[in-house]
Formats: structure tokens, sequence, C-alpha cells
């Protein structure tokens, strides 16, 4: 740009998962890593203000996108510029630059350790062990089975970690950790620690490091057991097809229900929990899906749903669909290329007799992990919350909010403060259309109902109109006049709906008593 070299980003939006995956859509092909923080804050404010706020089901950025289109929705987000308390933010990159990381307390090269079973360390070394853009080190994944970690055994990875690497450790997306400038010579002595803790799992984010949500072990929203049936997985890989651990394009990713928490559909071969009729008797069953993952183009896909079986014929399916690859895949074809070649309705017919209940077994009716027989239930899940949606607490809120806008008043964070009393100008107008039982599904809504049901009918009055007072917000940048003034106004509101509010339940109880 200009003749300058200038970092920045591919920005994409609405992606998500859930019982109905969609694919994020470009907002921006560059993006300047100056306008990162800035255009993500702006579009939070976008989907604060016009996101659904009644059906938490679609309370996601892709349905918002979805309903008023991305063009429309980035148009929003520029509107909001003006208003943001920055409108750049560096980013800096130099936070990853280690000149010398030498953990050894004496100073020395780490010596090179003898590893009594060194066929499993170089397993390990190949497919644990990436060589980073930082001469000299190397960045190390740990696989953690189902992301299951006693707090002992981490205070013991974090002792190791303190010995070998970067004073920290990521957690990965396959429920794994990465340690990162771990120097070539400490390798070996590395291996050795982990795997005294039992840490030193080969095949990191390959086929045999299978991704799975707890399911039905903790969460009511799963339908059958997603643990279970990634364990005996991960053993038909181990045992089965060891060689496999040094392939990276197939994962394997497990869901107790449709709702990914798993993420099966951003899988080569992906399962949910599901169930199936079989005469008098329901069914642990899973719904295979494939296709699904990272196109290696900066692009994703969504896997195919192909066909539901019994839950514990999963093992079966996965070892019919791995021998059908080794014995028709071409040279270097990828499982999702061999996906697209045969199709759908390939897979379909090669999977349907696992899907024949007409010779179902006994043990068939139980889950894994289960011994007793399959009851389908579905209550509160681990990624729903309880709402609560009464007049009072959104009064208090309202309150609450007032009072963080006027401490940050105090502080001179003006933005901070300007955008608290946008939200006691939203709590208080929701309160009062509640007591009316009107509710409105996004912020916008809550003041134009507002506007229609208290101030055409003259109950309230604004000089220009209960919208364009609230929806200053935006019109204005971050100064400390606004603010001081946009104060004074939500204050005066707010002590109006409530004197309103007061004169209802006075009125109610007059009308109870008479």
């Amino acid at each position: 740009m200009d003749g300058k070299i200038v970092r920045g980003f591919k920005a994409l939006i609405a992606g998500g998962l859930g019982a109905q995956p969609l694919l994020a859509q470009e907002a921006y092909e560059f993006l300047p890593e100056d306008h990162l923080i800035p255009f993500a804050e702006a579009i939070v404010r976008v989907f604060d203000r016009h996101g659904e706020r009644n059906n938490r089901h679609k309370a996601r950025l892709k349905y918002l996108i979805a309903k008023i289109g991305l063009n429309e929705f980035l148009r929003l987000v520029e509107e909001e510029r003006l208003a943001l308390k920055s409108k750049s933010v560096p980013v800096v990159s130099n936070l990853l630059v280690y000149d010398s990381y030498n953990k050894n307390e004496e100073g020395k090269v780490f010596t090179t350790l003898k590893v009594t079973d060194t066929t499993q360390y170089l397993q390990w070394r190949n497919t644990n062990v990436f060589e980073q853009k930082q001469q000299g080190f190397f960045a190390v994944g740990v696989r953690v089975p189902l992301g299951n970690l006693r707090s002992d055994k981490v205070r013991q990875l974090a002792e190791v970690v303190k010995k070998y690497a970067a004073d920290d450790f990521r957690i990965t997306l396959n429920q794994g950790f990465l340690l990162r400038f771990v120097p070539k010579d400490a390798l070996p002595a590395l291996y050795r620690e982990l795997a005294v803790i039992d840490l030193a799992l080969a095949g990191f984010d390959s086929i045999g490091d299978i991704t799975a949500c707890p399911g039905t072990d903790t969460c009511n929203l799963g339908i059958s057991n997603s643990t279970g049936i990634a364990l005996e997985l991960e053993k038909v890989i181990q045992n089965e097809y060891a060689d496999l651990l040094y392939d990276k394009n197939i994962k394997i990713k497990i869901s107790g229900c449709m709702n990914s928490c798993g993420q099966h559909s951003l899988a080569q071969i992906g399962f949910h929990g599901s169930s199936l009729k079989a005469g008098a008797h329901v069914v642990p069953a899973l719904q295979v899906l494939l296709g699904g993952g990272v196109a290696g183009d900066g692009a994703g896909r969504i896997s195919d749903k192909v066909i539901k079986v019994p839950s514990k014929r999963g093992p079966a399916v996965l070892r019919e669909l791995l021998n059908d690859y080794e014995r028709h895949a071409v040279e270097n074809e990828t499982f999702n290329r061999y996906f697209d070649r045969q199709g759908n309705n390939y897979f379909f017919q090669l999977l349907r007799h696992h899907a024949d209940l007409s010779s179902i077994q006994e043990d068939e009716y139980k889950d894994w992990g289960y011994d007793e027989a399959y009851k389908p239930t579905v209550g509160v899940g681990e990624c729903a919350g309880v709402t609560i949606d009464l007049v009072a607490t959104l009064f208090l809120e309202a309150e609450e909010k007032l009072d963080s806008a006027f401490t940050s008043l105090q502080e001179k964070l003006y933005a901070d403060s300007i955008y608290q009393s946008y939200s006691t100008f939203i709590h208080g107008a929701k309160a009062l259309l509640l007591s009316k039982q009107i509710s409105s599904n996004t912020q916008y809504g809550v003041v134009s109902e507002f506007e229609k049901q208290f101030v055409e009918t003259g109950e309230f009055n604004f000089e220009r109109g209960f919208n364009k007072l609230v929806f200053k917000i935006n019109q204005n940048e971050p100064s400390k006049e606004f603010a001081e003034t946009y104060y004074k106004d939500a204050k005066s509101f707010l002590n109006s709906v409530k004197q309103k509010r007061e004169k209802q339940l006075q009125e109610q109880t007059e009308s109870v008593i008479a």
C-alpha cells in the first residue's frame, strides 16, 4: 500500500454450526490489522441492537444477516464507525518473538536423553512435533482423549511446560494442547516427562484424535452417548489403522445431538447422536455425515448427511468407510475428494446394510457405557440457559447501567459511558413494554415499539421523538460533551418510566381493592 507492506486479514463473518450449519461469508478480502478490533466492536454493537432477543435459538449473527442481507449489515457496521472509541488499534505482532529461549537452569544446551521405546518416540515425534518458523524451535501437540484432564494432571503438565517450552500452553480446537518454542535438543526430555504423566500419545490432530462433546454424560440435550463411541472409534484406529495416525486429512468429530458442540459438521467423517424406532423399542443411533472440514485454500465445507445407524454399529461403519477409501481412492486423493468423486448416494448404498434393523441385537438397545436399555430424553442442556425477564429485573438492570454510565463519566471513559446510557434506555423501555405484555425481539424493535405504544399515544413526549433520542448513539463522536448530555437524557428517561410503572402498580392495586 503506497509502497509499504501492510499486514492484514481476510475478514469472514456469520458462520456457525448447530442444527443449521452455515459457512462464514466474506466481509473483506483484506482488512488492515489496525482495523480489526474496531471492526469487531462495530459488529458487536450492530448485533446488540438488531440481533434476536426473544428466541435464544435464533440469537446468532448468521440469522440476522440471513434476514437483512450482508450488504445491509456491513452498511450498519460502517455507520457505527463514527461512534467508536478507537478508529484504529495497532496489533502488536512481536509478542511471539523469542530471541533466546533456553530453559536449562545451567544455561547449557539440553543433553540428548535416550528414550526407552524408540519406536513410540519416533511415532510421537512424527505426528505431534512441528518445526516453527522461528529457527531452532518446535511446537508440540499434546493429545488429550475426550479433552478430559484432572486438575492434578494439569499441574504436572504445567511443571513440564515451565522446563521445556514457552510460558503458556494453548488449548486447541481438537481438545488438546499446543506447546511452543521447544528447543530441538529438549524434545527427547520433553517426551519422556510427558510419557510419565500419560500425555505422550501419538497422533495429535489426526484421525485417531477424535473430538467429542460430553453428550449424555452431562448434557440433557444429548440424545445418545458421544464419549463412549469416541473411545471405541479411537481403539479401532489405534489397533487396526495405526498408519493413518500420520494422515492429517481425515478428522472424526462426534456430537451427542444435532447442535454440533462436537463440531461434527466440520469433519471429513462426522457423527451426531440420534435415535431409531425398532418395533416397540427405541435404539440409540448415530447420524453419519461425510465430506466436511477445511478445504485448504481458506474455505470450509459443511458435511453432508448420509445415513443413520444404531450407535453400536459405529465401529463397523468406520471400518467400512476406511476400507473402501483404501481400496478405491486414487493416488494422493484426499478423503473429501474421494467423497466428491463417488457422491453421497454411493456412500448411502455402501452403508445401508448397517441401518437394517431387522436383525437388531439385544445389546444394540443399550447405549455405549450403559447397562440399562436406552430411553430418549431431552431437557435443558449445557449450551442452553434459563432466562428471567421480569419487569422489576429489567428496571434493576437499567439502574445498574445508569450507575455504570455515571462511573465511566467520572473516569473519563466517555465511549463506555455512552454505551451504558444507551443500555439504560433499552432496559427501561423494555421494562415498561413488558408491563403491557408487549415484547420485541430486537433492541431496535424495543425503541420502535416504545415510540408506538407510549409516545404516539401522548403518554411520553420527546422533542424529536424517542427513536432519534436513543439512536444519537451512533450519530456522534464519543466526546465528553455528548457523553454528559446522553447520560442526563438517560437518567431523565429512567426516572420517567419508573414513575409510570409506579402509577401502573398503584392503579392495579386500587382495581383489586375495588
